[in-house]
């Protein structure tokens, strides 16, 4: 007799929970008269021929207050512009909204998708076997699952980047152009070539790098020697200092430009305006993972130089101190090796 009070008061509190948390994810005033606004600026934009603009107004305009409508239109200016993939993806998102709602659209929705789908181009990545666990693909910027792995992804036409990286190899990078006439590409990773290990005895010299440097101590003009090497020590670790400088300016900047990108992408879709925006965060990302690297390397140099710098003491022992530099296309970096 008592259980049964108990469960209805159980699911009472839980659908009051539920409105409350459906409460809040309702769009503000302020949001839902700027997504109207952004609707009809769009609307005139697509009415005037600027149909990439008025996607990404669409989208804009979606994110801020969802309707099924604001979705079908972003779905026709996908597929207005030749973004087949992304206009079938959004179709099908509409799809499932208007299922849930017995939205007498949902049948015109499902003829539209079905009508794309004869055209929609597909991207196959053939991975092999042997490579690492560790590997992590990704398509435009976007992550592709080891699910997607040779399975064919719905894509837009035009150029794509897939990139490749995993611990203890070289990152490879591919281009590949999709074309628009419903064609299903199938791109092979090329095979993972290993990094040299890190030490002068198992990397082979570079061409172009500087040959080892022996400074010899306990002869004429120790003094005239530490002067010199005092001051490039200064010079170089200065150089550092600017290069690790550069390297966190540039590593601030990239969230704030890769969160640009956020109103104008639809999971791993963007329009030309995010594509843009999450280039330019991996642009910056690599300017300062070498910009830091080389600072790094070069004020190590310095410091190196500096506490190896002859002594002028008549009494010390006769030492040398052997300089030798290792360059690779991932890392530079100085071994000090000191004999007496």
């Amino acid at each position: 007799m008592i259980a049964r009070p108990i469960c209805f008061a159980l699911v009472v509190l839980a659908l009051g929970s539920l409105r409350s948390s459906t409460a809040e994810a309702q769009p503000s005033t302020s949001e839902k008269a700027l997504a109207s606004r952004l609707f009809d600026d769009a609307s005139k934009l697509l009415a005037a021929g600027q149909a990439p603009a008025a996607c990404a107004k669409y989208a804009e305009s979606q994110r801020l207050d969802p309707e099924l409508g604001t979705l079908l239109h972003l779905a026709e200016c996908y597929a207005k512009v030749g973004k087949t993939a992304s206009a079938w993806t959004t179709f099908r998102e509409a799809a499932d909204v208007a299922t849930q709602r017995s939205d007498p659209r949902n049948a015109k929705i499902r003829e539209r998708i079905a009508s794309i789908e004869k055209n929609l181009p597909e991207l196959i990545l053939v991975v092999a076997e042997s490579e690492p666990k560790t590997l992590e693909i990704r398509q435009d910027g976007a992550i592709l699952g080891r699910a997607a792995w040779g399975t064919p992804v719905p894509v837009d036409p035009g150029e794509h980047t897939i990139t490749a990286t995993a611990p203890g190899t070289r990152p490879r990078e591919l281009k590949v152009t999709v074309m628009s006439d419903g064609q299903t590409l199938s791109v092979h990773l090329p095979a993972a070539e290993a990094v040299p290990a890190v030490g002068p005895a198992a990397s082979p010299p570079v061409a172009g790098a500087p040959a080892p440097t022996r400074v010899a101590s306990n002869s004429e003009g120790r003094r005239t020697v530490s002067k010199q090497r005092t001051l490039t020590a200064m010079l170089i670790g200065g150089a550092g200092v600017v290069g690790v400088g550069v390297g966190a300016v540039f590593g601030l900047m990239v969230k704030p430009a890769y969160d640009e990108s956020a109103a104008h992408c639809n999971g791993n879709y963007c329009d030309a305006t995010g594509h843009e925006a999450r280039q330019n965060a991996f642009t910056k990302a690599r300017i300062s993972n070498i910009a830091f690297a080389a600072g790094a390397s070069a004020l190590a140099v310095g410091v190196v130089i500096w506490l190896t710098a002859p002594k002028t003491r008549g009494d010390e022992r006769r030492s040398s101190i052997a300089l030798r530099p290792l360059v690779s296309a991932n890392q530079a970096s100085i071994t000090a090796v000191r004999s007496w």
